[in-house]
């Protein structure tokens, strides 16, 4: 029988990125639901409520050839996976890297940057948008593989 063991836990959401600033909302009765102004140009979408992550700054210590393959998805996913780690204590520990541990990450869709500029290849015959690293941006596993990568787990 195989066992699971969770050490830590993370999350960034519309509401906050810590369980403080997440349960101080809760407390508040604060939602973090905005209209989308911005999709007024979609004419038959029903709705224009969502719960945007507006504030996001990459951390400062996240090198230029660590975010070449990870659109807004995978930097989402992997700082949460990052402060995960810190809260298990594990982050930068050796067990990481021993193939004892693997990384499970849902996610419906990749970027939706690099979706765009695939289905304007499609649609129209022209590679504008799309370098090397595009598919690995798009692709659904694309949180898996880079937290992943940048975690260094090789269970994946």
């Amino acid at each position: 029988m195989k066992r699971v063991v969770v050490t830590g836990m993370a999350g960034i959401t519309s509401l906050g990125r810590d369980w403080d600033s997440i349960a101080a909302n809760f407390r508040a009765k604060r939602s973090g639901i905005r209209r989308m102004d911005e999709w007024d140009r979609f004419t038959e979408l029903n709705t224009r409520l969502a719960g945007p992550i507006d504030d996001f700054v990459v951390p400062a210590h996240w090198t230029r050839k660590q975010l070449r393959s990870m659109g807004r998805v995978s930097r989402l996913a992997v700082w949460a996976a990052e402060q995960a780690l810190q809260d298990a204590g594990l982050l930068g520990d050796e067990s990481i890297k021993d193939g004892r541990m693997g990384v499970a990450c849902g996610s419906s869709t990749g970027s939706t940057d690099e979706i765009k500029a695939f289905g304007n290849m499609l649609l129209n015959s022209v590679a504008q948008g799309l370098n090397a690293n595009s598919y690995v941006r798009m692709m659904p596993h694309t949180t898996a593989a880079n937290i992943s990568i940048f975690s260094a787990l090789p269970g994946a």
